[in-house]
């Protein structure tokens, strides 16, 4: 018999915010990783500074953007729209990519024609 207690998987606690922390983290990643190449460029020779302070912008974009309840608000509604969604199934996918470049493949066939067509016919007013 353990002794530890049991776990829920943490995800499954978290429900959709799971989501929202995933987008923060994200946001605050990148908004680090371009401060910290725009300061490298601007502030050559310096790349730990660099990194440094696109860190410290990325974090604190994070905090702004945590403490920001419209922002908080607005990207949980998002959120709770999107879990809503109904996803087609992968034959539905399959199905409709199949239309999509039928079409197009069609559609640039006629065009192509038509193109070759008007270029016969034209050549033939002018050249004639």
């Amino acid at each position: 018999m353990s002794t530890q207690p049991e776990r829920i998987g943490g995800s499954l606690q978290l429900g959709i915010q799971k989501y929202l922390y995933t987008g923060y983290f994200v946001t605050g990643c990148v908004l680090a990783f371009l401060v910290s190449h725009v300061t490298d460029a601007v502030w050559a020779g310096h790349e730990n500074a660099a990194n440094a302070v696109g860190v410290f912008v990325g974090f604190i974009g994070v905090v702004f953007a945590w403490k920001n309840i419209r922002l908080r608000t607005l990207a949980m509604e998002t959120i709770e729209e999107l879990a809503a969604v109904t996803w087609p199934s992968k034959d539905e996918t399959t199905t409709a990519t199949v239309v999509v470049l039928a079409t197009a493949v069609t559609a640039s066939v006629m065009i192509f024609a038509m193109d070759r067509f008007w270029n016969w016919i034209t050549n033939v007013i002018y050249l004639s």
